[in-house]
């Protein structure tokens, strides 16, 4: 009976393991592949569609007479002192389909996406990264409007709006 016993034992801590181990490949290659691309995302979700060349430079005019910004400047990580021109929807990631790419171990391929509002505010919002995003070291949980004096972290990047 005691070998009947052992033998059960062995074959659950079996089982157990190959679940652990299956379980750590799920998250690794979502990690990796990412959990959704952005044609699923837009497929979900009524989007408007992207703003012409001509709206965009329309656009910047406007922002430039109220004094919005349009510059995305990163202050550390493998980037720091790049600067990015906005356009109104960036997808910031590790993925080639993000507008910025960051190569930070602790960026999700599809991390986060800053949008321009037409009253003129950027909207940050988490794209249920592992790491989270943060403004102003306080993580973003749904949507966060952010200005020319918030800082934003995702990974060990650090970054802020500019004029």
């Amino acid at each position: 009976m005691a070998a009947f016993t052992v033998l059960v034992l062995k074959i659950a801590f079996l089982a157990i393991l190959w679940l652990l181990i299956i379980v750590i490949a799920a998250v690794i290659n979502s990690d990796m592949v990412g959990r959704r691309s952005r044609n699923q995302r837009n497929d979900d979700v009524d989007v408007e569609p992207a703003p012409s060349a001509k709206e965009q430079r329309a656009a910047r005019k406007a922002s430039k007479r109220h004094k919005e910004p349009w510059v995305l400047a990163i202050d550390s990580g493998k980037h720091a002192g790049d600067r990015l021109q906005l356009v109104p929807e960036v997808h910031i990631g590790r993925s080639d389909a993000c507008e910025l790419m960051l190569d930070d171990d602790y960026v999700s391929s599809m991390h986060a996406q800053l949008n321009h509002r037409s009253d003129g505010a950027w909207v940050l919002r988490d794209l249920g990264s592992t790491n989270g995003t943060y403004v102003n070291g306080e993580r973003v949980v749904e949507p966060t409007v952010v200005g020319v004096n918030d800082t934003i972290r995702i990974g060990d990047v650090q970054m802020r709006l500019e004029y």
